[in-house]
C-alpha cells in the first residue's frame, strides 16, 4: 500500500512540474487581446502588459499557469470578433 500511495504521490509531483516548466511561444495581439501561441494552439493571457516590449510576432520563453479568472479584463472593452483560444492564462516568469 505504501508503494501505491509513492508512486501516486510521484505521479502528481512530476504532473505539477511539468505544468511549471518553460515553453518557448509566439506573441500574437488582435483587437480580442494578447495571446501566446504554445504548439499551435493560442492562450489568452490575463497580465498582457508583462508583454508590452514584444512585437507581434516576438519568440518568448514563459512560464504561465492557466486560470479562470482576469481582474484585469473587468473595464476593458473588446472587439467581437472571434479568436479561437484555449483558456486564459498568467504569465510568471518571462526571458
Amino acid at each position: 500500500m505504501k508503494l501505491a500511495y509513492s508512486a501516486l504521490f510521484a505521479a502528481i509531483m512530476m504532473s505539477c512540474a511539468a505544468s511549471g516548466a518553460a515553453k518557448t511561444a509566439t506573441v500574437t495581439r488582435d483587437c480580442t487581446g494578447t495571446y501566446l501561441r504554445v504548439d499551435s494552439k493560442d492562450w489568452l493571457v490575463c497580465n498582457a502588459e508583462i508583454l508590452s516590449k514584444h512585437k507581434e510576432g516576438a519568440v518568448v520563453t514563459a512560464k504561465f499557469e492557466k486560470t479562470n479568472l482576469c481582474p484585469e479584463f473587468a473595464d476593458k472593452v473588446v472587439c467581437m470578433m472571434y479568436h479561437e483560444n484555449e483558456g486564459l492564462i498568467r504569465i510568471t516568469d518571462l526571458k
